[in-house]
């Protein structure tokens, strides 16, 4: 595994805090968007700590970042409005580095959120992993006539959002989708930070395998 670097990207309300790991020969990169920072969510989060180190180890270059107002990022936070452009400024910067391979982007929560509305619009995204979809907490209306395959990563006592409720708005995707339950798991994943990032990287296998047999044709 490569060294972990911290850095400071320019975004649209100042400067974005960044940890990257570079991979030498990646076979994708991956942007990791983190849950709500005003209920605590950051970077350094668990679940996007192993996400983002799980998603190196299998072969990716990863970019992590604070959203607007969140650590050491500049700027304030604007409610999931401003937090759409800093996905677009760090995905922007990650595929600038590594222009030739497949992008996934990761949200949990919040980040699901501010990523999916992105990702709609997005011509150099390639594939969504959702952790924790906060359905009861925030509308997903993009998430109709989705373009992009989606993975969707979900805690069956999740209090935002059930995997019943999840279901629905899947079925408004036309690219493919993946429905992955973690059992008796509630939202935040108390002491099982590791199951979902697991979940994250089998989803993120199968899309990049996809993507792989599509390219090959």
């Amino acid at each position: 595994m490569t060294e972990l670097r911290k850095l400071f990207i320019e975004g649209p309300a100042g400067k974005l805090e960044c940890l990257l790991r570079v991979h030498p020969n990646p076979r994708a990169v991956a942007l990791v968007a983190h849950p709500h920072p005003m209920h605590g969510g950051t970077m350094n989060n668990a679940v996007i700590f192993h996400t983002d180190r799980d998603l190196h180890r299998a072969g990716m270059t990863t970019l992590r970042f604070n959203f607007r107002g969140a650590g050491m990022s500049e700027g304030e936070h604007d409610e999931g409005k401003g937090e759409v452009e800093d996905v677009a400024v760090a995905a922007s910067w990650l595929r600038g580095i590594a222009p030739g391979v497949p992008q996934l982007i990761v949200g949990y929560s919040f980040g699901s959120w501010c990523g999916i509305r992105y990702a709609k619009r997005s011509t150099a995204t390639d594939g969504f992993i959702a952790i924790g979809l906060p359905v009861r907490r925030f509308e997903f209306e993009d998430l109709k006539d989705f373009p992009l395959p989606l993975a969707v990563i979900q805690g069956s006592e999740d209090e935002f959002g059930t995997p019943e409720e999840v279901r629905p708005l899947l079925e408004a995707v036309t690219g493919p989708t993946q429905l992955h339950v973690i059992p008796n798991a509630p939202h935040l994943f108390p002491k099982r930070a590791k199951e979902p990032a697991a979940k994250v990287l089998e989803a993120a296998n199968l899309m990049l395998d996809n993507i792989g047999t599509k390219e090959s044709l």
